[in-house]
């Protein structure tokens, strides 16, 4: 007879089923036998007999008291406080796998001891129990709960109550008990949906002065996620320059300050980055990077048969868009410039016609052809936008005299008035050089020369004073063109070799921060969102044409470089520019190219 000595046989799903229910009601059973119980949980002074092993098994809390060495590991006694005894009796019939009971009286304290014991279960029956019997009236209630108890699914199914209901929630006395860290989490949520951000101002002030001893202190860290850049101006200057409280807080006078800011300089309205500047998801408008490129003759069709495409890339949707093309008669060929202001575009040259203007209206998502003309033809030139104006700065004139191509004269258009006038000369003629405005001075970085080389230096515009000096040598051994972005007050540079730099224009300092791979080369265009640099970049085979868009982040150490993968496979090409803007989310529904 053969030998089965040394054979292992797999248990069959039947089996296992099986064996599950009867270790389970072998266990529900011994829930009612003392006679085996090695320990006592004593509950309001009642004593409840239970074994060790169950409850080690069923709760991590129970686990590390029994596994902890302290006196608990030996008593035969143990007593629980914060708990009732008929929530206890749920609690362990769930851990013995006996039957409990889930009511609208009981709920809340269960989960809370579900919370406590970390039994996942119970903890999930209550959630799902209390999910079902929300409402409007005791959503912030539950909120509040399932925060405090680390409640995902109830969290979740919370959320869109108080995201959408908030505009009557915070009128309500609940509102007044939530913890900081409560507000905090829903003021700063890009889901909430608001009637308008006045209201979370006057949300966030109440809470505040229901207890304005201990809150004050907190008031600069919930307004630091206030959307300002949505409240009126009106509201800004009547309403919260008026209030003590904010005045007299010296970070929340900041961001008073920094959103007046905004209102008052229209041309430099891009440049504003921080968490106030950032958009809801429920706003009519999108920050976008937009760039300009050649129509795709074989994938358009008759459709996009114009002069120019205007893409946008969303970044809350991870898609590119298409907005108004530039019509074919406007068609400014290559080597125009454009600069936003407000959340308009200007554009500026080309080498098919280089007086050129163009704007584009974000209202109305058109480009208008503008009646004013440049004085001085131009193209490859630089642009920038300062007060009420958009300037022009050198570039490139074929049709000059030999030897005088490249330009040096400075041009403004005030917006206002719509006309162009000269305004002064750099001292060393220019082109395709990178440009940024700061303060009321405009700062040309290197650019080519008549002769063809690269010039090593930064010519500083005054606009006010129409006068230009220059720092030489500055840019020494620096790869051309450079790429260039202002954000928050801070201006990064990239060279074409990848080196990016941070430009200390204050003290003329140039400081190395990074250095990119050279399978992110080359860079087409830089933009900025949320404080983020992000990167348009093309492969080496294709230097014109979209490859990935990258995301740089500049702020934490080390810095970090990721790549951000758009959710449709359209190739923008080839770019002539880039920068970041702001855009109606109505126009964004378009994306023929794909």
């Amino acid at each position: 007879m053969a030998s089965n000595a040394g054979t292992f046989s797999k248990m069959s799903n039947n089996s296992r089923q099986k064996f599950i229910e009867t270790m389970i009601a072998g266990i529900s059973e011994n829930s009612q036998d003392d006679s085996m119980a090695d320990v006592d949980i004593i509950v309001e002074g009642e004593r409840f007999p239970c074994h060790r092993l169950i409850l080690a098994t069923m709760s991590p809390y129970f686990k590390a008291m029994f596994h902890s060495g302290m006196v608990e590991t030996r008593e035969r006694s143990i007593t629980i406080p914060g708990i009732s005894k008929s929530a206890f009796v749920q609690v362990r019939s769930s851990m013995y796998g006996s039957e409990y009971s889930i009511t609208t009286e009981n709920a809340m304290e269960l989960l809370h001891a579900a919370a406590l014991f970390q039994i996942i279960s119970l903890q999930e029956a209550c959630e799902e129990f209390l999910a079902k019997e929300m409402d409007m009236e005791n959503c912030l209630m539950l909120f509040k709960i399932a925060r405090s108890c680390n409640c995902k699914v109830l969290l979740e199914k919370c959320r869109p109550y108080v995201m959408e209901g908030f505009n009557g929630l915070w009128k309500s006395e609940e509102f007044e008990t939530l913890d900081l860290e409560d507000l905090e989490s829903i003021v700063r949520d890009d889901d909430l949906v608001p009637v308008d951000e006045e209201q979370i101002c006057e949300a966030t002030i109440k809470w505040v002065q229901a207890d304005f001893s201990q809150r004050k202190k907190h008031l600069s860290r919930l307004f630091r996620h206030i959307r300002l850049v949505n409240v009126s101006p009106e509201y800004l200057l009547e309403e919260l320059y008026n209030k003590d409280l904010l005045v007299n807080d010296e970070t929340c006078k900041r961001y008073l300050d920094e959103v007046r800011d905004y209102h008052i300089l229209p041309a430099r309205r891009q440049e504003f980055a921080s968490s106030r500047f950032h958009l809801r998801n429920s706003d009519d408008f999108e920050e976008v990077i937009l760039v300009l490129t050649e129509y795709d003759m074989e994938r358009s069709g008759s459709f996009y048969q114009d002069g120019k495409c205007l893409w946008a890339y969303s970044h809350h949707q991870g898609r590119w868009y298409t907005l108004a093309p530039i019509p074919l008669p406007q068609n400014p060929g290559t080597g125009f410039r454009v600069v936003s202001f407000r959340n308009d575009l200007y554009l500026t040259g080309g080498n098919s016609s280089l007086k050129n203007l163009l704007k584009y209206d974000s209202d109305r998502n058109e480009w208008v052809q503008c009646d004013a003309s440049m004085k001085r033809g131009r193209y490859n030139h630089m642009t920038a936008a300062i007060r009420e104006s958009v300037y022009v700065l050198g570039g490139y004139n074929a049709k000059m005299a030999e030897g005088n191509n490249v330009q040096g004269s400075i041009e403004e258009y005030n917006v206002n008035s719509r006309c162009w006038r000269t305004m002064g000369e750099l001292i060393v003629p220019v082109q395709c050089a990178a440009t940024v405005a700061v303060g009321e001075k405009i700062f040309v970085l290197g650019g080519k020369q008549e002769d063809g080389s690269n010039f090593d230096g930064i010519q500083i515009f005054d606009t006010r004073q129409r006068e230009t000096k220059v720092e030489p040598g500055l840019l020494k051994g620096f790869s051309q063109p450079l790429q260039i972005v202002a954000v928050d007050g801070k201006v990064i540079i990239i060279t074409a070799a990848g080196e990016v730099y941070d430009f200390r224009y204050s003290k003329m300092k140039l400081t190395l921060v990074k250095r990119l791979h050279q399978d992110c080369l080359p860079i087409l265009g830089v933009a900025h969102y949320r404080g983020y640099i992000m990167l348009i970049s093309a492969s080496k085979d294709k230097p014109l044409i979209f490859s990935k868009v990258y995301k740089l982040e500049l702020r934490c150490t080390p810095t970090r470089l990721d790549v951000v993968s758009p959710k449709n496979n359209t190739k923008p090409k080839p770019i002539h520019a880039c920068l970041r803007c702001v855009v109606n989310k109505q126009f964004m529904y378009h994306t023929y190219f794909q």
